[in-house]
């Protein structure tokens, strides 16, 4: 059988081969590493699960301190008080060095009657700008509400020196003329705040507050209405104008400024504490204990409405309730003649002379001269001297501030 000759083997091709597999396998392997490295970007699919890259998270913008500024401005100007101090604290958050972050958050704080961050953000304010106008008038403004008119007044006049046309200086300068008494500059110059920007609800706010601590609350109502006119959505302002209402005699009209205050700032104390009073001097007992306690439950820490649940318990002789009212004012700060005279009043009918006794000097230290502090002696001496028996006698009552 003739098979042919036998086919020849082809060495090359198998070299060939070889060749194409190991030059294959080193750009795999460089293709792989520069992969690795980020120098040459392939699609997921093709790469091994352990070179699969990390997504990268772009970071969030930081909003720009000016635009919460702007928006807690806004919040204040809607009536919004708490909201606008959220966005403050932002900004403090973001910016602590921002002086008008410190300045604004302090007369909120002020308004809320947390006056101790009040106080530390304004001084922050005037160190970080000891130049501007407007952070002294504040510090000056929370002091002055703390009642340390001393130490309140070189910062109102420091901030006049510095700007005598900026409308906050002269505005919170009157406001402490006011509370130091002195009616002569108080009506003038906030007046002269008037003048700068008729606009200005605090202007006008500040010159009703002159004319209601010297006696013209006819006055006084014109220029909180004119507030309200300009700025209807806070509540504050409404409740001035009813405090005034009150001391006039015109009660319902005092009543109706509430609900609106309700409706601009329904979390505020010192609405439901006016809410209160009204009603007090109504002779509604029940209803002004109910709004009183509503004031309290809103914040724990604000004295006037514990002073005139006191006042209410001590009218009706209820001095078990009387004592702890008039106590808690007073650690809050409360420092009147009246809250004085009547706790120790109180602890005399519960024949605590000794308490009494205590009280009744402190009211005589802030003011010896006042009638019913002298009233609250005179009783104290005829029940608790020289006799161990209960006091029979009802104490005077102590005599409500318009």
């Amino acid at each position: 059988m003739y098979l042919g000759p036998k086919p020849k083997r082809l060495p090359w091709l198998r070299s060939c081969l070889l060749i194409i597999i190991i030059v294959i396998g080193t750009a795999y392997a460089s293709f792989l590493l520069l992969a690795s490295r980020g120098v040459y970007v392939a699609p997921t699919a093709w790469l091994p699960e352990a070179l699969h890259p990390t997504p990268t998270i772009t970071p969030t913008p930081t909003e720009p301190a000016i635009n919460i500024v702007n928006r807690a401005d806004g919040y204040f100007r809607n009536g919004q008080v708490d909201r606008a101090i959220e966005e403050y604290r932002r900004v403090i958050e973001l910016d602590p060095g921002n002086d008008t972050a410190h300045a604004r958050l302090a007369r909120l704080l002020i308004l809320r009657r947390k006056y101790a961050e009040a106080e530390d953000n304004a001084r922050l304010a005037v160190e970080l700008n000891p130049d501007e106008a407007y952070n002294s008038a504040v510090l000056g403004l929370a002091l002055d509400w703390q009642g340390q008119y001393d130490e309140a007044l070189p910062h109102a006049l420091r901030a006049v020196e510095l700007d005598e046309n900026n409308v906050y200086a002269q505005a919170y300068l009157s406001e402490l003329y006011s509370d130091i008494g002195r009616v002569d500059k108080s009506v003038p110059t906030a007046r002269l705040a008037v003048q700068l920007d008729d606009n200005n609800f605090e202007a006008h706010r500040v010159l009703g507050y002159a004319y209601e601590t010297s006696g013209k609350y006819r006055n006084a109502i014109t220029e909180y209405q004119r507030a309200i006119q300009i700025q209807p959505n806070l509540g504050f302002l409404y409740v001035a104008a009813a405090r005034n209402m009150r001391a006039i005699g015109q009660y319902r009209n005092a009543l109706a400024l509430i609900q609106q205050a309700i409706q601009a700032d329904p979390n505020s104390a010192e609405v439901y504490d006016e809410f209160g009073w009204i009603y007090y001097f109504l002779g509604d007992y029940d209803a002004a204990i109910s709004q009183l306690r509503r004031a309290v439950q809103m914040d724990p820490n604000y004295a006037p409405a514990y002073g005139h649940l006191g006042i209410i318990y001590f009218v009706l002789q209820n001095w078990d309730q009387a004592v702890p009212s008039f106590e808690k004012a007073i650690s809050l700060g409360g420092d009147r003649a009246e809250y004085y005279y009547s706790l120790g009043l109180s602890y005399v009918n519960l024949d605590n002379c000794a308490k009494g006794r205590e009280w009744i000097d402190k009211a005589i230290s802030v003011n010896a001269d006042d009638t019913a502090v002298q009233a609250a002696e005179q009783y104290y001496n005829e029940n608790c001297l020289g006799s161990q028996a209960p006091p029979t006698r009802r104490p005077s009552t102590p005599a409500p501030q318009p």
